[in-house]
């Protein structure tokens, strides 16, 4: 007698295996593809952090913004990328907290808890 042949508990094809494409993960709802484009692509976290970043610029001017860049805002952390090791140890010890108070006057909605400063990583 011929053994029987298991069927897959999806339908037809192999045992055990994804049939259909949604199964698969290559078809899914709109919705569903865009909050997880959206999540991997941290789009939502920019855009909340936008002002945040905007109140750095404005509270150190031009100058110093050119070498000390904001490049996130999460929690109530303001990350800072600094050009040069000098600099990073001036912000770090002395200006550190003038500046926080001074960014977040200008920020609404938020608030600055904390300044973190690390040295621009070299191309």
């Amino acid at each position: 007698m011929a053994a029987a042949r298991r069927r897959s508990p999806r339908g037809r094809g192999r045992p055990g295996r994804a049939n259909s494409e949604r199964e698969r993960g290559l078809l899914m709802p709109l919705g569903d593809a865009l909050k997880e484009y959206l999540d991997d692509s941290r789009v939502l976290q920019r855009k909340k952090a936008a002002p945040a970043l905007a109140a750095w610029d404005e509270a150190v001017g031009p100058e110093l913004s050119a070498r000390a860049t904001a490049v996130s805002f999460r929690r109530g952390e303001l990350i800072i990328e600094v050009d040069n090791s000098s600099l990073l140890s001036e912000l770090r010890g002395f200006a550190s907290e003038d500046l926080r108070t001074r960014a977040d006057a200008l920020l609404e909605g938020a608030t600055i808890r904390k300044l973190s400063f690390k040295l621009k990583r070299r191309s």
